[in-house]
């Protein structure tokens, strides 16, 4: 009995070493939302005038989950239309005859002022 006993403890304590672990919800609301995506300001200078530049911008759909932009949405995130042109996400431009002007944009979704409020400006 006394060796079926200390061949049980091993395996035993070998059982609970091997159990999956649980890990805390942010870590995986993290890996599933992807990297923070940068966000900036349309600027003419960087972008070009959009009157004659927006065609080469692609309209995208980032995701706004306190403050930060994600490509992946989870529950309680808020759909926010950007452009992106290469590997740089902007907000659209300003201008109000910017508004109805690109046919592809999405306008339901696109920026609040908080959202410009938390970019950068650029010159």
């Amino acid at each position: 009995m006394r060796i079926a006993t200390l061949v049980t403890y091993p395996l035993l304590v070998g059982a609970l070493i091997a159990l999956p672990t649980r890990a805390p919800a942010q870590v995986r609301v993290t890996a599933r939302l992807g990297p923070e995506i940068s966000l900036s300001a349309y600027s003419p200078a960087q972008h070009g005038d959009w009157r004659t530049n927006y065609r080469q911008w692609k309209p995208v759909t980032l995701y706004d989950v306190n403050g930060h932009y994600y490509q992946h949405s989870v529950r309680g995130a808020r759909a926010v239309q950007v452009y992106r042109r290469g590997n740089e996400h902007f907000l659209p431009p300003q201008d109000q005859a910017w508004v109805g002007h690109d046919k592809r944009y999405n306008y339901k979704h696109q920026p609040t002022n908080d959202d410009y409020g938390r970019v950068q400006p650029r010159h």
